[in-house]
Order: structure tokens, then C-alpha cells, then sequence
């Protein structure tokens, strides 16, 4: 684990980033304009998809206008997913760096040979 202050920055700002965006769209709760912008661009692509289809194909710019909307939606959710990813994953970063620390005030690795303990690994 890295003990490189900027990374922990770095990771509490993305539990905080997953954490907000997880209370958005959760049910019930109060403002909520991620889910707003997610249902918009939902109902847009969909909107985008069946005019995709009765289209003149030789519209090329409608086309893409179409397919863009479509696109943006997708983006939103891949971006969605990765926050939320990645709010998890410092979390257990932040949690495994702690237990190495507390690990290493508790017992260092003299105590652990003196003790005949086998040295420390990584829990997986």
C-alpha cells in the first residue's frame, strides 16, 4: 500500500464522490439531480433509438445527433458504474492501509519473529 498523502486525498474524495451519487439514487431521498440527468438522458436515448429507425438515411448529421444522445446516456452510466467502482475499491484501500498501520503499531517485525508468527501477508 501506498502511504503517498496525495493517493489518500485522492481516495477519500472518490468515497465521498460514490457515496453522494449512491444517496442520489437511492429511493427516497431528497434532491436528487444526478437521477434527474440520468432519467433525461434515458429518455432522450430512448426517444433517439426509435427515430433512428424511421430516419432518412441520407440525414447524416440527424443521424449523428441521434447516435450522439444515445451515446451520451450510455457514457453517463459507464461513469456512474466507475465512481461508484472506484469510491469501493479506495475504500478498501483506506481500510487495508489502516490495518497495515495498526499491524505495525500492534507488532512490529521483531515481536512477530521473537513469537515464531510467520511474516505478514496480504488478505485477499
Amino acid at each position: 500500500m501506498t502511504n503517498d498523502p496525495i493517493t489518500r486525498i485522492a481516495d477519500a474524495h472518490f468515497i465521498e464522490l460514490a457515496a453522494d451519487l449512491q444517496v442520489q439514487l437511492e429511493k427516497g431521498t431528497g434532491t436528487r439531480p444526478v437521477l434527474w440527468l440520468l432519467a433525461e438522458a434515458r429518455k432522450n436515448a430512448v426517444s433517439a433509438t426509435f427515430d433512428l429507425t424511421k430516419i432518412d438515411p441520407t440525414k447524416v448529421e440527424d443521424i449523428r445527433h441521434l447516435q450522439n444522445e444515445i451515446s451520451l446516456y450510455d457514457d453517463m452510466i459507464v461513469a456512474c458504474r466507475n465512481l461508484l467502482t472506484r469510491g469501493k475499491d479506495a475504500d478498501r484501500a483506506i481500510h487495508e492501509r489502516d490495518r497495515e498501520e495498526l499491524q505495525a503499531v500492534i507488532m512490529g517485525d521483531d515481536d512477530r519473529e521473537l513469537f515464531g508468527l510467520e511474516p505478514m501477508g496480504t488478505d485477499t
